[in-house]
């Protein structure tokens, strides 16, 4: 009875040992390979623990070998030096040869010498990788040796650890993955389908994350020491509220010629201390969620130095007094080319204006502006800011009309340099850190020998900041 007993300790004990490191395979001379880890070793019989936990007893006389090192159990290419390939299985190998099977659960073998093997080729798809977004996943592989009629996409989500479930077929090496959970674990691998229908291996297997939600309108604020050569940056942003990207903190980066970190913070807000007021510096924001992955960056820039922009706009014109008797509406274009700091600007503008004419002896009426601005601009709110401008110089004004003589009409053109003035007030909504979307009233005045001739201007443009 005692005896019983410790053998059927010693049994438990076997079923319990956990699988470390790396596998045995047991190859039985009926063909079947056993994957696992030898537990107990005699004259006899040898006992096998496989990946599953079962417990395998095997004759000696049924042991065909054994292999001590991992082992690739897909089927393989062959080039030989003769330019033939040859497909199966590789199942042992020495100093010599290599010894393959064409069928893996039958005992025949063959074995070409290592000397007439120019490479061997696996048939699994290779080099997995996933690029993760907030709702999708786009994989890419690399292919077979030999191509594969088509690719067989199965994933899993992690968290509930689910079963791999076949979710796609392609013919391509790319395919992304759609309508997913944010801030969730999924689990990918691609297995190959050849002409036979046969199919591959699996492909290493992926584990890739989709992103939470990113913060959003990052502004910095700046407060100069007094001698103007320190600054104190206080960067603020709108927080995730989405419950489902689980945002537990903000990872804050400057990004200028490396990603360094700068720091992390639960709140909403983040002060730099005696930062350096020259140059031009970038920062970024990101959302971490409760698996330590980072949304998307929302950036901002620390710009101490002159700031070159260009606008681009177009312009609706009403004329008013001594104009407003000889045209219509109008229209044009406008180009500023501006040098300044973060809130005063000045430059140059530039463009062209036309009115429709409201005289039938009138037939164009064109002015060119050539103008020298200065605005400020003012945070109103997050991105949005308020800017009123000036504008001062000359216009070129261009005349056409007809006059009339005894026998005769003629057409005339009349030409001429006069002052002229500006003043409006803009809004400015920043999209990006270096574009800004425009739009404002201006009143502009041409001072002629003959009277002035005034305008309002409705403009709507862009800005490129350099």
């Amino acid at each position: 009875m005692r005896h019983f007993t410790a053998v059927v300790a010693l049994f438990l004990a076997i079923i319990a040992m956990p699988i470390t490191g790396s596998a045995e395979y047991v190859f039985k001379k009926n063909g079947a390979i056993i994957k696992g880890r030898i537990v107990s070793d005699d004259s006899a019989a040898i006992v096998v623990k496989d990946d599953n936990g079962n417990v395998n007893l095997i004759n000696r006389n049924d042991l065909m070998r054994v292999l001590y090192t991992d082992l690739y159990m897909g089927k393989i290419y062959i080039r030989l030096t003769s330019g033939e390939i040859v497909e199966g299985y590789q199942v042992d190998e020495d100093r010599d040869v290599y010894v393959f099977r064409k069928d893996i659960n039958k005992p025949a073998e063959f074995k070409i010498p290592r000397k007439k093997v120019m490479f061997i080729a696996r048939t699994n798809p290779t080099d997995l990788t996933g690029e993760a977004s907030i709702d999708k996943i786009i994989i890419r592989w690399s292919p077979p040796f030999k191509p594969a009629k088509l690719y067989r996409v199965y994933m899993r989500q992690v968290k509930k650890n689910e079963k791999f479930n076949l979710i796609a077929e392609t013919d391509e090496t790319v395919y992304t993955i759609k309508k997913l959970a944010r801030s969730s674990s999924y689990e990918i691998y691609v297995t190959a389908m050849g002409d036979s229908g046969d199919e591959s291996l699996p492909s290493d297997k992926i584990v890739s994350n989709t992103i939470p939600y990113p913060p959003e309108n990052l502004v910095i604020a700046e407060k100069y020491s007094l001698d103007g050569k320190k600054v104190t940056l206080t960067m603020k942003w709108t927080p995730v509220n989405d419950a489902e990207s689980r945002v537990k903190s903000y990872t804050i980066y400057k990004t200028d010629d490396e990603r360094k970190k700068l720091g992390t913070t639960r709140g909403n807000e983040f002060v730099i201390k005696d930062f350096p007021a020259e140059g031009k510096h970038w920062f970024a924001v990101v959302a971490v969620n409760d698996l330590n992955t980072e949304s998307a960056d929302v950036k901002a820039v620390y710009n101490a130095g002159y700031i070159l922009s260009a606008r681009l706009s177009g312009a609706y014109l009403i004329p008013f007094g001594d104009l407003g008797v000889i045209a219509d509406s109008g229209y044009g274009g406008l180009l500023d080319i501006t040098i300044g700091a973060k809130s005063v600007s000045a430059g140059i503008e530039t463009g062209y204006i036309y009115f429709q004419s409201a005289d039938k002896d009138i037939k164009n009426i064109g002015l060119i502006p050539l103008l020298l601005i200065v605005d400020y601009r003012m945070p109103l709110y997050l991105n949005l800011n308020f800017r009123p401008l000036i504008k001062a110089g000359a216009g070129y004004s261009m005349i056409e009309y007809v006059r009339h003589l005894p026998l005769e009409t003629e057409t005339y053109k009349k030409s001429e340099f006069n002052p002229m003035m500006s003043c409006g007030s803009y809004l400015d909504f920043k999209i990006a850190e270096d574009l800004i979307i425009t739009g404002g009233l201006e009143f502009s005045v041409l001072f002629q020998k003959s009277g002035t001739m005034s305008f309002m201007s409705c403009v709507f443009g862009a800005e490129m900041i350099f």
